[in-house]
């Protein structure tokens, strides 16, 4: 039989695999790759963010946020603008056509996680949002501690 770890790792894998092929498929019309979807929904309710808050948020390195902002600005469905307080800094805004775009993707989003816990009761549903979250908090807690 296999071991718990196997268990997980695999079934994360067919989750985020399976996630990926259908968000994808849902929003090809809009040429969003999956990764950029997180950066409209964000910016969709908090527009104007920093391209340093996003990359602290978002906990990636700064190359990958540039390379998601520039895509997203040939789709023209962000634009860059230097911070009138502070130079140095770049705000990001949602255009009216990344703006429309965010129905789609919430509506995407909430299909998904329909699929995914078809079947369950709300109590499991709520368990498994607690348990989500403890354990990317477990994540979060051992890469800071640089385990």
């Amino acid at each position: 039989m296999a071991e718990h770890y196997e268990i997980i790792a695999k079934s994360m894998s067919i989750v985020n695999r399976n996630g990926n092929a259908f968000k994808l498929d849902r929003l090809r019309k809009y040429g969003l790759g999956v990764g950029q979807l997180r950066y409209i929904t964000t910016l969709y309710h908090e527009n104007g963010l920093s391209q340093d808050t996003i990359v602290k948020r978002f906990m990636v390195d700064k190359a990958n946020v540039a390379r998601h902002i520039r895509r997203l600005e040939e789709l023209e469905m962000i634009r860059r603008e230097v911070d009138k307080q502070d130079k140095r800094k770049h705000r990001i805004y949602l255009t009216d056509k990344g703006k429309a775009v965010q129905p789609d993707i919430e509506e995407t989003m909430k299909a998904w996680s329909g699929i995914l816990t078809e079947g369950f009761s709300d109590a499991e549903r709520a368990q498994l949002l607690d348990l989500l979250v403890r354990m990317a908090e477990n994540a979060q807690n051992h890469e800071k501690a640089g385990e």
